[in-house]
């Protein structure tokens, strides 16, 4: 998916494991760790914590990513930026219009180490 956003902007969905690790090396964070805990979760009788979750890289102009986002099916559970910093008041707005379009809730709570 390719929505368009702020200041040419647009969000990515993860679907593949390479994909997440790809993007936890330019980020320095741990998405593929996650990524990797959905995949198993999904896999797993009964379903997991992380079964229903999704993963969305923010790029700029130049495909580069610039955040990072978790979802799970009524929320954005999960918002970083490169090398675990926050990306409020940054990419909010960018985060509101994920939240709007996928019809989950967001507060820039979803920050985890700002918890």
């Amino acid at each position: 998916m390719f929505l368009s956003t702020v200041g040419g902007r647009y969000w990515v969905e993860l679907i593949d494991q390479p994909t997440a690790d790809w993007e936890s090396f330019r980020m320095d964070h741990a998405v593929s760790k996650y990524f990797a805990k959905h995949i198993t979760d999904r896999r797993s009788v009964p379903k997991g914590d992380f079964a229903e979750a999704r993963f969305f890289s923010l790029r700029d102009r130049n495909a580069e990513p610039v955040s990072t986002a978790m979802t799970q099916p009524r929320r954005i559970d999960i918002g970083v930026a490169r090398g675990n910093r926050s990306p409020f008041p940054e990419f909010t707005e960018d985060f509101e219009i994920l939240a709007r379009h996928l019809k989950v809730s967001f507060n820039t709570r979803c920050y985890p180490y700002g918890r």
